[in-house]
């Protein structure tokens, strides 16, 4: 029969494979960023525009909303470090460890870059 130090360890064991599980799980849902753009990179806090980017590890899918404008992301790249993303006119990427943002659109003759910060959606302000 085994001690109670051994059931102890058993269900210690147990809770983090429930508790793990649970974080996964989480982490399969789509997520969504506040994203406020502060800067250019030609006038620094010259702005202050709201961009909501959602973003799905498992499908490797990302969109962003800007003012009544939506935008789909062809190329991403989602690691525990950053999520990237472009399409034809914009990039995107996410610093994940700050949640620090830069968004570059691209035009026919020259490139505006902006950056910003990023909140998780219902984390406090």
């Amino acid at each position: 029969m085994p001690r109670k130090g051994s059931w102890a360890a058993v269900i210690i064991v147990h809770w983090l494979l429930v508790a793990s599980a649970r974080t996964a799980d989480a982490s399969a849902e789509p997520r969504q960023l506040n994203c406020v753009l502060t800067d250019t990179e030609a006038k620094p806090g010259s702005e202050s525009r709201t961009i909501i980017v959602v973003f799905d590890e498992n499908a490797k899918t990302m969109t962003a909303k800007d003012g009544d404008k939506s935008y789909s992301f062809n190329k991403v790249s989602i690691s525990s470090v950053a999520i990237n993303g472009g399409n034809d006119s914009i990039t995107l990427g996410i610093d994940l460890s700050s949640l620090g943002i830069v968004w570059q659109q691209y035009a026919a003759d020259k490139v505006t870059t902006e950056f910003g910060h990023c909140q998780p959606t219902g984390a406090p302000t």
